[in-house]
């Protein structure tokens, strides 16, 4: 089965979508088999990626399937290895529907199980900046959730209350089994300048969830740079818009640090290099073949 990672936060603006586009086009360039769904209502993940082939259906049919999604519903892009599930529910239809289900947070994670998601290596949910049913069912779908968190007063302070308020939710419903445990909280300090204040902001997320038993703030960070909206602009992975590696902060050596970290036994291989390697994480194994064979496109 698929690492399946959801991108979440209660707050917009925090990075979730570019950090999920640019992690999903290199871990494709190692040549991971790679499936990024769009889950927000603004469909920014879905307009980053130029795509090859366009499904006739998308994210509304695979939640409304109930977990069993069909072929009908993936995109292909442009890069090797990367496909897409846009998103196509602009107004509140999709969180309607859910909120009238009992099952509504299992629905995406009984998806994820499914045999058409199975052949993936990767699956990359991004999620809309708010509270509802949809960003949930996304938290529970997940092994790992990625909170990018900008070292300033709102983000960190909306952090700390309505995200970890999410997380403190979803963590009650492990009382009623294994089945309904949640993955565990990885914050990513995204967009962060050169200040004094970034620097102090970051240092208190990392003092106050130190042995936290969910949250993890992750070392890497992302600093804010004009090449990662470049890229954006430009609708390709930042590390390949920007491969200065012999600059430590460049997006070339900050998407690997922060791929490594996610997938720690890729450490120190670079894609491109003809390595074979096992991703892991946690209790899943994922074997690759010559890493990096599989380049962007």
């Amino acid at each position: 089965m698929p690492v399946v990672i959801s991108f979440v936060s209660t707050k917009g603006g925090v990075g979730k979508t570019t950090v999920a586009a640019n992690l999903g086009g290199l871990l494709a360039a190692f040549g991971l088999k790679v499936l990024a769904i769009d889950a927000d209502v603004q469909p920014g993940l879905s307009r980053f990626f130029p795509v090859q082939y366009r499904s006739p259906q998308a994210l509304s049919a695979v939640v409304t399937s109930g977990g069993n999604p069909s072929i009908d519903c993936i995109s292909r892009t442009i890069f090797s290895n990367l496909d897409l599930v846009y998103s196509d529910t602009p107004d509140a239809a999709l969180q309607a529907w859910l909120n009238r289900r009992e099952d509504r947070l299992m629905i995406l994670r009984r998806a994820m199980r499914s045999p058409l998601i199975e052949p993936y290596d990767v699956v990359l949910i991004d999620t809309q900046g708010a509270v509802g049913e949809l960003q949930k069912s996304a938290a529970m779908a997940a092994d790992l959730m990625v909170s990018p968190v900008k070292p300033d007063a709102l983000s960190a302070g909306e952090f700390a209350t309505g995200t970890i308020a999410m997380l403190d939710e979803l963590n009650r419903l492990a009382d009623f089994g294994e089945s309904f445990r949640s993955g565990d909280l990885l914050t990513l300090i995204n967009a962060h300048e050169r200040t004094t204040n970034a620097r102090a902001l970051a240092a208190v997320l990392r003092q106050r969830f130190a042995g936290h038993p969910k949250v993890r703030v992750l070392d890497t960070v992302i600093p804010s740079a004009a090449a990662y909206a470049a890229a954006a602009t430009a609708r390709i992975p930042v590390h390949d818009f920007d491969r200065r590696r012999r600059f430590d902060n460049s997006a070339w050596n900050v998407m690997h640090r922060l791929a490594w970290e996610l997938f720690p036994s890729l450490a120190n291989v670079y894609t491109g290099s003809p390595r074979r390697a096992m991703v892991d994480v946690g209790t899943v194994n994922i074997r690759v073949g010559d890493v990096g064979q599989e380049a962007l496109a």
